[in-house]
């Protein structure tokens, strides 16, 4: 009897143990809704200023996504995260002090023109991913002592930034020198304001939902876009402060999780699969990341960015070939998939919409057990514990 009473006493402290260690991912598995129905939304990344090319794939990009629809006769959304300007890099070295080039009707009225007919299609939809996709100041102080950032300057405009060294094409961040040093809260509340006010100036409409360039930004910046207007902030469920000595974002803050609040009432959607064609992801990959989001009863955002379709026309061609690939599998399979936009998604995941977000308790238990069972730390506590066993009963019994 004696031994029994200590290994009951053992069982049970460890699962308390195990709990109170996971709590954050336990809590926020409970708290995350459960969508009723796959939601599958593609974000793409790095659009505006630069290339000119980028009005032609545009069209071509909107012109598929408009050949699907759901069984509610919704289109499938493309995301386009927008930077609104970029270095005018004859004037900057002319000068010696920065000067940015802005897009406009002048500059980009063909990219521009692209966009609202893809809007008005109801297959594009826009989001606010910068002024530039680099801190200007950064950018400058770099360019003294890398060939590397200074030859980019003086090629830009047509400069792609996503040829910058990763660490300076974070904007929220001073990274001209590693580790990244912290802006003032001050030049980040003019910043923010700006970016949106030109947002609106150049699109007729603020930005409902913002993506912070790689990833980085902390709570001065969302204080900042909230004044301004913004509503929602993508993450890649955590929000990471900084780069480290190497480079690597660093000062991670999470778990965050879909339809969750932060303050000044942002909510915050959660974007991590990633889908880019030209580096080797493929529809069958998305296809099976989209089927584990709806067994988790969570939305599929696919990341991916406009490299995929610039550049030659075969890698054009071979990307747009993979995302229809996908919209054609995901129609296939599903004959309940919804088409949402992100502004969409965050409404009804932030007002529990009973539509789309399923509130009864046995399911909610069911889909929070699997959730903690994809943490593999997680589970292979249960298997060593033994607590795998009334956990797994616990899920048959709620299915």
């Amino acid at each position: 009897m004696m031994l029994l009473l200590v290994l009951l006493l053992w069982f049970v402290t460890t699962g308390v143990v195990i709990l109170l260690h996971h709590r954050h991912r336990v809590i926020a598995s409970w708290r995350e809704p459960v969508l009723r129905l796959p939601v599958l939304i593609i974000e793409s990344d790095d659009w505006g200023a630069g290339t000119l090319e980028q009005a032609h794939a545009i069209r071509e990009i909107a012109g598929m996504l408009a050949t699907f629809t759901d069984s509610d006769r919704r289109r499938p959304v493309m995301a386009l995260g927008m930077v609104l300007a970029t270095a005018d890099g004859e004037k900057t070295i002319a000068t010696g002090s920065y000067h940015r080039a802005l897009i406009s009707k002048h500059t980009h009225g063909a990219l521009l023109e692209a966009i609202n007919n893809g809007i008005e299609a109801g297959v594009i939809s826009l989001h606010l991913h910068g002024m530039e996709h680099f801190w200007p100041p950064a950018l400058m102080m770099a360019s003294k002592t890398d060939h590397a950032v200074m030859a980019w300057l003086r090629s830009s405009p047509e400069s792609r930034t996503e040829d910058l060294p990763p660490p300076l094409q974070s904007r929220w961040v001073d990274a001209a020198a590693l580790p990244a040093r912290r802006l003032s809260r001050m030049a980040v509340e003019q910043a923010a304001r700006e970016e949106v006010d030109f947002f609106q100036k150049i699109f007729g409409s603020f930005p409902f939902v913002a993506v912070p360039p790689t990833f980085i930004w902390n709570q001065d910046v969302e204080n900042a876009w909230a004044a301004a207007g913004v509503e929602v902030i993508e993450t890649p469920g955590a929000r990471f402060e900084s780069r480290d000595g190497k480079g690597r974002p660093a000062g991670r803050k999470g778990p965050i999780y879909n339809g969750q609040s932060g303050e000044n009432n942002i909510v915050y959607l959660v974007r991590d699969e990633y889908f880019e064609p030209s580096l080797g992801h493929t529809a069958g990959q998305a296809f099976e990341a989209l089927r584990a989001k709806t067994r988790l009863g969570r939305p599929a955002l696919f990341e991916t960015h406009r490299f995929n379709f610039l550049g030659s026309k075969e890698k054009r061609n071979q990307s747009l070939a993979e995302l229809e690939s996908l919209l054609r599998m995901a129609v296939e399979n599903y004959i309940d998939l919804a088409f949402l936009s992100s502004e969409k998604l965050a409404m009804v995941l932030k007002k529990r919409t009973p539509e789309w977000v399923d509130s009864r308790f046995r399911r909610r238990l069911h889909v929070c057990i699997t959730r903690l069972g994809e943490i593999p730390r997680l589970r292979k506590l249960a298997w060593l514990t033994g607590w795998i066993l009334p956990v797994g009963l616990l899920w048959r019994m709620t299915r």
